[in-house]
């Protein structure tokens, strides 16, 4: 039996204060979650009573709109289990929007395509290396955006640290890619900003030394002698110091 449950995401607190409110669906253990556009400060909401409280400024319109958007989703699990005992949390969470939510890879590397035109191949590569990377960590075919959470990120990191043995810059860089695709999926209206899971991650960086050939260097390369018609000389790295 599935059970439908409004849940104040506490993890993912703005700078406001303020927190995203899901309808987490669970089928058989797993659990999907979907947005319902609002927002709480955890000392508005009653986990336990499923209301948002009276020190709210809309506390009536909003539990009424909570109510018939619970019933609603409630109503749709029912019809949905009753057609088919086996449906899976993702099939009943779909049933519940309406349609089928944006998968979040697809998105990313489509997006990718869309813009390599405009970026140097290097940066293509790099963005392309870190959208892998964190797919074959999610391991998931159908990962949506609802699905990447604040507490999926962290582990993310850990994981980049504890078990990749990465270092700070290259998890601040993994992060960063991670959250250009989001944000631009936000300037698209793909996802709603309500669901943003970035606001509370962290990243160190390594702060980098500039360093300069000594004297004897350069003068070991100035007297390097290139092979004719190979890359380097075609690029113009034998030149005159």
């Amino acid at each position: 039996m599935a059970s439908v449950k409004l849940i104040l995401r506490t993890t993912q607190e703005d700078q406001s204060g303020h927190c995203p409110l899901y309808i987490r669906v669970i089928k058989d253990r797993k659990a999907k979650f979907l947005t319902t556009g609002q927002k709480l400060k955890p000392s508005e909401w009653d986990q336990a009573k499923q209301k948002v409280k009276k020190n709210h400024p809309n506390s009536a319109r909003l539990n009424a709109y909570l109510s018939q958007i619970i019933a609603d989703a409630e109503g749709q699990v029912a019809d949905v289990s009753r057609k088919n005992e086996s449906v899976s949390a993702k099939n009943l969470k779909e049933a519940i929007k309406g349609k089928e939510s944006t998968l979040f890879f697809d998105y990313a590397f489509k997006r990718l395509e869309k813009v390599r035109g405009s970026l140097s191949i290097l940066t293509y590569l790099k963005y392309q290396s870190h959208l892998e990377k964190f797919q074959k960590y999610v391991g998931e075919k159908e990962f949506y955006f609802e699905d990447l959470t604040t507490v999926l990120l962290n582990d993310f990191i850990t994981y980049c640290y504890s078990t990749l043995k990465n270092k700070n810059n290259t998890v601040q860089t993994n992060v960063r890619s991670i959250m250009k695709f989001y944000n631009d999926a936000i300037a698209e209206d793909v996802v709603s900003i309500n669901l943003y899971p970035f606001n509370k991650i962290k990243t160190k960086k390594d702060s980098s030394k500039i360093k300069f050939l000594q004297k004897d260097e350069i003068e070991s390369l100035k007297n390097v002698e290139l092979e004719e018609g190979t890359r380097s000389h075609i690029n113009g790295i034998q030149v005159n110091l």
